[in-house]
């Protein structure tokens, strides 16, 4: 057991998880945490000595602090910490964030926010919600639902009485109003934050509120107020050293230059802001910054300079898989060649614009249905926790389980519409693409051959997912079921009784899962090909070594196996021994990676 000091100066190191970089990793190599976490029991500091890896690792590299942080989770499960897994829900809903796959992060957000609010913890709800919002901000998912997430993460910093995050929720709600084009209600935010900030000497925040009141005045096309805010900003972050927001200082600065008429300054400002973004490796806003330099070129009438610089944004797109610039590249591109009479160039770029512009849009749809689940089910989530209470046994009477069930019916019957029209504009789209392209699609067939081994690749991320969130609800219910058996020992005679009821409910929810018919379809589905060429090697194999096969394939362990399928890792090894006789492997060659060469 820790001390309490130092319990204290490790809680603080995680209620500051906006800072870059911990204080306690600054001064610890990763080296010396390793040995302090093979020197170290499963307690409440091993939790933070695994978050502290993964805070380490997230920007070099993120599987890595994925991984430290799910055995942080999983610890401060065992140990029953709630402050433990508030904090490491928070952090997980960070690292998910980082590596762009959305709905897992808003998951563990909103498990952290759910474990905070029983804390009764307001200064953590506001940076929570903080972060949900800019997650929603980030990735243009859902413009009203990241208000409503800013205007919650205001509340509880006004609860807590923090002015940092005070004057950061007004700094974020003023970039919202920006989006919307009111400038009017952004300008208001914009200088609530900058009075607070500048009250309690908050020299960042003073730079970043100075950059985006330089922004409004931009838009009004007063470059001249414009250009000294940011000059204002960027003196701050000289100072501070802060090469993002000094990369950013820049852009805006050449932007107003251009405006201006003034190219060469434009320019100028230009290559410093690329300057700090190739030193830093922030390639996508490097990437962004070029797709607007070549735009910048192209409407000066210099050609081949438009070109080489949109050419290298499109090739760097397409390494980092970015959807959105290789779309924005794809048009610039378009547009450059349409001016030079290349049209054959034109049409190859406007059709890579339009297939990856129809990608996001159904991507973006997916997400919201997907987020709409998430919700009904943290709903039903949340009344199966409330049942713990001894109060909620007094509402549970017909009146609210016919209500519960007609709410049920309605949500399943939205998912339903939903999915169909998802399904029908889909169809659509392809009809339409191949109608309008089909003259030209023997040009296409390599890059068509890139995207299916992309889609797949999604598939198998999105199935992976879908498994994981299957063992862990499963291991959530086991543990539930567990604990009202242990309760039903020390309760009276009526409430026993109603806890084994719930009991008996929870089993037959853990063998009878939609969800879990619905995995295996997609698993069908998904490997369709795989099966028939793994019957063709070995026609032996029945169904379930099959699905088995597909579980590997997918890297799930032993464990993850069990639990997903509700047996025991023993029967798991057991197939897995038997699978490997079927497929007369040798003892050094690793099954999952000879099933992923198939």
């Amino acid at each position: 057991m820790i001390n309490s000091s130092r319990f204290l100066l490790i809680l603080l190191v995680f209620m500051l998880i906006e800072w870059p970089v911990s204080v306690h990793s600054q001064d610890t190599s990763t080296s010396q945490l390793n040995i302090q976490l093979a020197r170290t029991n499963d307690s409440l500091e091993k939790v933070y000595l695994l978050n502290t890896m993964a805070e380490r690792l997230k920007t070099s590299d993120i599987e890595k602090a994925i991984y430290y942080s799910k055995k942080a989770l999983k610890l401060a499960n065992q140990i029953k910490s709630p402050e433990a897994c508030g904090i490491t829900n928070e952090l997980m809903g960070e690292l998910f964030g980082l590596k762009n796959n959305i709905q897992p992060s808003i998951n563990y957000y909103l498990i952290s926010a759910k474990i905070f609010e029983g804390q009764n913890n307001p200064e953590k709800l506001s940076t929570v919600y903080g972060k949900l919002g800019m997650l929603y901000y980030r990735n243009n998912y859902d413009i009203q639902q990241t208000l409503e997430y800013f205007k919650e993460s205001l509340e509880f910093a006004i609860q807590s009485n923090n002015k940092e995050l005070i004057a950061e929720a007004y700094n974020r709600i003023g970039n919202i109003f920006f989006q919307q084009e009111n400038t009017e209600e952004s300008q208001q935010y914009y200088v609530k934050a900058y009075d607070l900030f500048n009250a309690i000497g908050h020299r960042e925040g003073l730079a970043k509120t100075l950059n985006n009141l330089g922004e409004i005045y931009r838009i009004q096309n007063e470059t001249e107020k414009a250009l000294d805010y940011y000059q204002k900003s960027l003196e701050i972050n000289e100072q501070l050293n802060n090469l993002d927001w000094m990369a950013i200082n820049y852009l805006n600065m050449g932007r107003i230059y251009s405006m201006q008429g003034n190219l060469q300054m434009s320019f100028d400002y230009y290559e410093k802001s690329l300057g700090i973004y190739n030193q830093i490796n922030n390639s996508e806003e490097r990437i962004k910054l070029q797709i607007l330099m070549g735009k910048e070129y192209l409407t000066a009438g210099m050609f081949q300079k438009s070109k080489e610089v949109l050419t290298e944004a499109y090739k760097k797109a397409f390494l980092e898989q970015n959807w959105g610039q290789i779309r924005d590249a794809a048009q610039s591109l378009s547009t450059l060649f349409e001016a030079n009479n290349e049209t054959e160039k034109a049409l190859f770029y406007y059709k890579t614009y339009a297939r990856f512009s129809d990608s996001i849009l159904l991507k973006q749809k997916s997400d919201i249905a997907i987020e709409l689940q998430s919700r009904f089910l943290n709903n039903i989530k949340d009344k199966e926790i409330q049942l713990k209470d001894a109060e909620i046994l007094l509402l549970n009477n017909d009146k609210e389980i016919d209500n519960l069930k007609f709410n049920m019916m309605i949500m399943i019957v939205i998912m339903v519409l939903i999915i169909t029209g998802i399904v029908v504009m889909r169809g659509r789209s392809k009809i339409r693409k191949e109608r309008l392209f089909r003259e030209k699609d023997a040009l296409l067939h390599q890059k068509t051959q890139e995207l299916m081994k992309l889609e797949l690749k999604n598939k198998d991320n999105d199935l992976m997912n879908f498994a994981l969130h299957l063992v862990q609800k499963n291991q959530v219910l086991v543990q539930i079921k567990s604990e009202l058996k242990s309760l039903s020992t020390n309760s009276d005679h009526d409430t026993s009784r109603k806890i084994k009821d719930m009991s008996i409910h929870i089993q037959q929810h853990l063998q009878i899962q939609q969800e879990i018919d619905e995995f295996q379809a997609k698993v069908d589905q998904t490997y369709d090909d795989f099966f028939k060429k793994l019957k063709a090697n070995f026609p032996s194999l029945t169904k379930n070594e099959e699905r088995l096969c597909a579980l590997l394939r997918l890297n799930l362990s032993t464990k993850e196996i069990a639990t997903l399928n509700n047996t025991s890792v023993k029967a798991v090894e057991m197939s897995r021994y038997r699978l490997r006789k079927k497929c007369q492997l040798e003892n050094n060659e690793c099954l999952p990676e000879y099933l992923q060469n198939i």
